[in-house]
């Protein structure tokens, strides 16, 4: 029997429950009355739209509530089953065979789902399968958005204005174009640490080589931004060099065919005899060797171990005499003049095979000479440096003809000398020879204009006056140098600047001073104040400090040599070939020579060097 208003579902259930259920009344508004036997059936509160029924009144049940009493039971479609109840497919325990309520427009029923049918979302769709919206698609998935090379260019999906994915290009790595607009890449780099990201930085050429300046014992290397590094010298201009002694040995005239070069010492005697006296002398007192007639020495010294780098400014010989023509005290020694003379002979000897009869030929004859001092006969050894201008242009001559060695001779015109040679057996009292070489220029440049401005008279040119006045914050002082005298083409390798200090004027500080340099060079010494005065770069080249006490000593001269101060002068040289230097006080004040000081080596000098 099928009741109104009550599904097949009601239908199986009612039967298998064994109840009549007649038919309800429409009205939902009765009392709660007491339900049907547990586990028979239940009520909804859904207006009695299920049709069940009270089971004493036989009205709908509109208030009651959709419970069951035990367990592991549940309320379905009025009845109260068990939860795994299903026949004919109808009952809690029965999947539903589709989507309840149903899915949206843009969704599917998967009835294949772990839990039951469930709606899904469509492709190119998302939400919960009731609600579905487009997907926004990325447009980086399509030709790389657009881009361009993937392996050069990123693409981003980011939100605009609109909150509308749009495609986002970024350049990897900026430093292949341009060199990410670092500059030039000769002397700029480009480092990329992160995708968009460049990073520009100077080349650091000193890292590599010295800079390409020479030996960093001489050249110190320094980078200058968007330019070559700049070499500048630390070492003496002049430069020692030991030249190698390759042999010596000496000849006598008595022993015409002798060879002596297997003896530790080197004979010099004259043919100079006095009244009563025998030409000889027995050298007993040391070795067994008798000295008798004109002995002559000979050295040979390598130059091709020298580099070239300069010209040779200085030769220095230098010789141990250990004993020798002893000056009796009736002799009037000084009267006499005994002493030793070196000429330049031909180098082509060899010591082991060299005799009297095979004598080199003397090229150039007194090179240089030495006066053995009275008494001289020393036990210990005697230190003689022995140098002249004619020494030293004999070196420079063979040097300038690529000359392989010097050989000299060691003669005397009155006395009678023993020396050491190269085979004696302390190392430092053998024969040297010293080769100085002027390896850079120094070119000293006088001021050709200085001037004191102060702030106590502002309007008014004070020129040199009295002495170049730095005084704290009060007056300064201006030199003004013109290199103009440099060849074209000179790269500076060095610059000191040298003040002297005339008076010094204590306010409690520590005679603080500072070198700064002007932007402009056009200014006179008879026209510039401290209102019209150029413009100071701002950028400190050194500072100093001046004696301080009571009595100082003055004059008191300073030398600066900074980098700073290297860096302006080469600066200025290349573009002007001017340069004007700023001297202030940070601290208490002094007065410097200028340049028409009356001691002209107090006057200012900038000192250029270069190679």
């Amino acid at each position: 029997m099928h009741i109104p208003g009550m599904s097949r579902s009601h239908v199986v259930l009612a039967a298998l429950a064994a109840s009549s259920l007649l038919a309800c009344n429409v009205a939902d508004t009765s009392s709660e009355a007491t339900l049907a036997q547990p586990g028979e059936s239940c009520v909804e509160d859904e207006g009695c739209a299920s049709g069940l029924c009270q089971a004493d009144t036989q009205v709908c049940a509109a208030r009651c509530t959709s419970t069951c009493e035990g367990d592991d039971l549940v309320c379905f479609e009025g009845h109260c089953l068990a939860a795994g109840y299903c026949v004919e497919g109808v009952g809690p325990g029965c999947q539903p065979s589709t989507c309840e309520p149903g899915c949206a427009p843009d969704a599917t029923c998967d009835l294949e789902a772990a839990d039951g049918p469930e709606c899904v979302c469509d492709e190119g769709f998302e939400g919960d399968g009731q609600t579905c919206t487009p997907v926004e698609q990325n447009p980086c998935l399509d030709d790389n958005g657009g881009c361009g090379d993937p392996a050069l260019v990123q693409c981003d999906a980011e939100l605009d204005d609109d909150d509308a994915l749009i495609a986002a290009c970024t350049t990897i790595n900026p430093c292949l174009d341009d060199n990410g607009g670092c500059g030039d890449p000769a002397f700029f780099e480009c480092s990329n640490p992160e995708v968009g990201v460049g990073h520009c930085a100077d080349i650091d050429f000193c890292a590599t080589d010295n800079g390409g300046c020479g030996d960093p014992a001489r050249y110190l290397c320094i980078n200058v931004s968007g330019d070559a590094p700049l070499c500048q010298i630390t070492a003496a201009c002049d430069q020692d060099y030991e030249v190698p002694l390759l042999e010596d040995t000496f000849i006598s005239s008595l022993a015409r065919d002798a060879n002596f070069s297997s003896l530790p010492f080197l004979v010099v005697h004259s043919s100079f005899q006095t009244e009563g006296e025998e030409n000889e002398f027995n050298y007993t007192s040391t070795y067994e060797y008798l000295a008798k007639g004109p002995h002559s020495s000979l050295l040979k010294f390598d130059l091709s171990a020298l580099p070239n780098t300069g010209p040779v400014v200085n030769a220095a010989l230098k010789l141990v005499r250990f004993d020798g023509f002893y000056c009796p005290l009736f002799m009037n020694c000084q009267f006499l003049g005994f002493t030793d003379a070196l000429d330049l002979v031909d180098g082509s000897w060899s010591a082991n095979a060299l005799t009297w009869r095979h004598a080199p030929e003397v090229l150039q004859s007194s090179l240089a000479s030495w006066r053995i001092a009275e008494g001289a006969r020393s036990q210990g050894g005697r230190l003689y440096t022995i140098t002249s201008a004619a020494l030293t242009a004999a070196a420079q001559s063979l040097v300038e003809t690529d000359a392989d060695a010097m050989a000299l001779s060691v003669s005397s015109t009155r006395g009678r000398s023993l020396y050491y040679s190269s085979r004696h057996s302390e190392a430092d009292r053998r024969p040297t020879m010293t080769v100085t070489l002027r390896e850079c220029t120094q070119h000293q440049v006088l001021p050709n204009a200085n001037a004191t401005v102060s702030t106590f008279e502002p309007d008014t040119p004070l020129g040199e006056g009295g002495g170049l006045i730095a005084d704290r914050n009060r007056s300064e002082f201006y030199v003004r140098f013109d290199m103009s005298d440099i060849p074209v083409g000179t790269t500076l390798a060095g610059a000191q600047l040298q003040l002297a200090v005339t008076d010094v004027e204590s306010f409690g500080g520590e005679a603080r001073f500072s070198v700064d340099y002007l932007v402009d060079d056009v200014w006179g010494e008879s026209s510039v104040t401290y209102t019209n005065r150029p413009d100071a770069h701002g950028r400190e080249l050194a500072v100093f400090n001046l004696q301080q006490g009571d009595a100082p000593t003055l004059p008191e001269t300073i030398t600066i040599d900074s980098i700073h101060l290297f860096e302006a002068v080469t600066e200025r040289f290349e573009a002007d070939r001017s340069i004007t230097l700023r001297i202030v006080a940070t601290e208490d004040a002094a007065t410097f020579a200028g340049r028409t000081h009356a001691d002209a080596t107090l006057r200012p000098t900038l000192t250029l060097i270069y190679e």
